[in-house]
């Protein structure tokens, strides 16, 4: 899996639409980047919007829900009506957009998230009802969420959480992550 964009709007203390495109300089002629900054400035609201847009969960809530928004007061910026986050990722299957969003009815009432999967090659959503999103993510990228979390936690600098899995769980994680799985030997 290759991420290629990441787009959402209104996500934690993020407000507004906010775009990081990794097919774009400067990220085209630079292989090797950091997100850096102070806290509290969204370096992991970042990381949740990856991991909601694909699985409808984050590592500091678990599954999302209506009812968790309105009674935690997360993922959606205060005083904001909506909110999306939308992954776009390269497989080995083609290339895929990852939508996640949820708005306040006229009401004022918020209503239930929506969660769905683009096949940007055809511009065709999958038929898939939301449940099934997450797993069809799994599948097309090739790790489940709690693979792909301790991936982006090694990535994130949480390397002793990654030394302290067994053995096998390591070795496993890092052939899926690396591709290297397809060179050893049975």
């Amino acid at each position: 899996m290759k991420i290629l964009k990441i787009e959402f709007r209104n996500i934690n203390s993020l407000r507004g639409t906010n775009l990081i495109d990794f097919t774009a300089e400067p990220f085209t002629t630079n292989s090797l980047f950091a997100i850096t900054g102070p806290t509290g400035s969204g370096k992991s609201t970042i990381l949740d919007v990856i991991s909601l847009a694909l699985f409808n969960q984050v590592p500091r809530l678990g599954k999302i829900t209506r009812n968790e928004i309105i009674s935690k007061g997360a993922i959606l910026t205060r005083n904001q009506q909506e909110a999306f986050a939308k992954v776009t990722y390269e497989s080995k299957s083609g290339i895929y957009t990852s939508h996640w969003s949820i708005s306040t009815a006229r009401t004022g009432n918020l209503r239930e998230y929506e969660l769905e999967i683009i096949n940007e090659a055809t511009g065709a959503v999958l038929d898939l009802k939301k449940s099934d999103v997450p797993a069809k993510n799994e599948e097309l990228i090739g790790l489940n969420y709690n693979q792909f979390i301790k991936s982006v936690l090694l990535a994130q600098g949480e390397f002793a959480q990654f030394l302290k899995a067994k053995k096998d769980e390591r070795g496993e994680l890092l052939e899926k992550i690396t591709g290297t799985g397809i060179y050893l030997s049975s």
